[in-house]
């Protein structure tokens, strides 16, 4: 479930009165609790239906084992805090590579598909400020990226407050979200902010 906002616009880092993985961030949910929550302006429709894009794109690459870290302005009430919509979604992909394929079919189809894998083309083709991590790289480079993205998503850029994030899977049942999605209807609204 992903807990309220807090005094300072944000998600919080745990819930409670101490910290336990059961109530702490990232908080993991379901991808039709995350449209339910976040899909309320136009601004935020634009943006998941590009993330969710993306989610289908990388799956259907065959990265269908890990999930993906949330973050950014889109999981704070920046509407709320700095009356503007949030521009884009943070996300980073913890994922298996696809499997059956070798280091060099990985880096071709990558090449191949740069929308997905160059921070810029992916930025412009699915609103997202994305990176993707290795799930099956050494232990040592699996935790120095952890806690780089992890130290990086838990404080708000500017002020360095701490903060929480959500985790979706990747095998997250998409169609409940892109159900709710479509039957949304934000048709007059002003999409100032989401590009």
């Amino acid at each position: 479930m992903i807990p309220a906002f807090n005094h300072s616009h944000v998600l919080p880092p745990f819930e409670g009165e101490r910290l336990t993985s059961a109530h702490s961030s990232p908080y993991v949910v379901a991808t039709g609790e995350f449209v339910q929550r976040f899909a309320i302006n136009a601004a935020r429709h634009a943006i998941i239906d590009g993330f969710m894009r993306y989610r289908g794109e990388l799956r259907r690459l065959g990265f269908v084992r890990g999930f993906q870290w949330l973050d950014g302005s889109f999981v704070e009430d920046v509407e709320s805090r700095e009356g503007r919509a949030p521009r884009d979604i943070d996300i980073v992909t913890f994922a298996h590579p696809p499997a059956g394929m070798s280091t060099e079919q990985i880096r071709d189809m990558m090449q191949s598909h740069a929308d997905l894998f160059d921070h810029a083309l992916c930025k412009a083709a699915f609103r997202g400020d994305t990176a993707i991590v290795n799930l099956a790289t050494s232990p040592e480079w699996l935790v120095t990226q952890t806690r780089y993205w992890y130290g990086l998503y838990s404080h708000r850029r500017g002020d360095a407050l701490w903060k929480g994030m959500l985790q979706l899977p990747l095998d997250s049942n998409d169609l409940e979200g892109l159900q709710m999605l479509t039957e949304l209807n934000f048709e007059g609204e002003s999409n100032a902010g989401s590009t």
